[in-house]
């Protein structure tokens, strides 16, 4: 998911919109402030989200012009309307107006309709539809049965699971043993075992990230998958956004909460996601790089350091 995509006469003009949807509600919130700033210095600009002025969708469109950037734009708002948790039905409909006027329609903009119109149900099956959708469109899915039987602890793949459990074997510092330490501390299962997940991008995410598996980094962990998938990344981040901030459980695998939308956080999640130079969902040789170190492939794969400031507190 490309982050810095608006020149800057079109930032401007995205950053007001961003303004007049976060104002909807007659209240502009740090949290929405710190998101508006965040997007700002991402594209190499410093300035206060008070000082924005407001705009009509209509000039914005005049002046946004390029497709994507129009489809970016209005997915920041969709991400503006829910820093704050619940969305409004009025700020919905600023975000509604917004897509209009840049001519915009995405499954995104129906699921935000059904949660700020009280449709919480339906909105999370269309999630759901969305997410397993992605899913089952990458090379390496294995098929819906192979995929959800060991997930539910109903098959599994010795062979499989052998291959993953020699990573043990590796030493230490290397991908190989951080991974399979990565999966025995949080009590995981193998890829092959029963109750195992097939597909191994989420935790491999994990590792190269450095995100914990709590709430808080579960939500920059799906910031960070946004950030590396090339196509549809913003699935991603809506996904992590409604599961660990809005409260709606989208799989049953995982647990929602709410709040937790740490903003400086998720964009550098964000942020260094994007800087990754490889879509982990199109496949990475993990057995196949095994015995490297962890951090010489980070540095390959263009990961940034997770820096103090965002890292975990002890």
């Amino acid at each position: 998911m490309d982050l810095i995509v608006f020149p800057p006469r079109e930032l401007y003009a995205v950053l007001c919109a961003l303004r007049n949807v976060a104002l909807e509600n007659h209240r502009f919130t740090s949290n929405e402030r710190a998101l508006i700033e965040g997007v700002a210095r991402m594209h190499g600009a410093d300035l206060s989200a008070d000082d924005l002025y407001p705009i009509t969708f209509e000039h914005v469109a005049r002046i946004v012009r390029d497709p994507h950037r129009r489809k970016r734009a209005v997915e920041l708002a969709i991400v503006t309307s829910l820093v704050e948790g619940q969305p409004s039905a009025q700020t919905q409909a600023q975000v509604a107006d917004l897509a209009a006027a840049l001519e915009v329609d995405t499954c995104e903009l129906e699921v935000l309709a059904k949660l700020a119109h009280g449709h919480g149900l339906m909105a999370r099956f269309d999630m759901f539809r969305r997410f397993t959708g992605f899913i089952r469109g990458l090379d390496d899915f294995p098929g819906v049965l192979k995929f959800a039987l060991p997930m539910l602890g109903l098959s599994g793949d010795p062979a499989t699971a052998k291959r993953y459990r020699s990573l043990g074997n590796c030493a230490p510092r290397t991908l190989g043993r951080a991974y399979y330490d990565f999966i025995v501390d949080n009590g995981f299962k193998f890829p092959g075992e029963p109750g195992g997940m097939p597909l191994t991008f989420h935790d491999l995410g994990h590792v190269l990230a450095g995100y914990s598996t709590d709430p808080q980094g579960e939500i920059q962990q799906a910031a960070f998958q946004a950030g590396f998938v090339r196509e549809n990344g913003f699935t991603f981040l809506l996904f992590g956004i409604l599961q660990f901030h809005v409260g709606m459980r989208i799989t049953p695998i995982a647990k929602s909460y709410e709040g937790l939308f740490d903003v400086p956080r998720v964009l550098e999640a964000l942020r260094r996601g994007a800087a990754c130079k490889v879509d982990l969902t199109a496949g990475y040789d993990l057995i196949g790089n095994k015995d490297r170190l962890l951090e010489e492939v980070r540095t390959e794969l263009g990961v940034p350091p997770l820096v103090a400031p965002f890292a975990k507190a002890s």
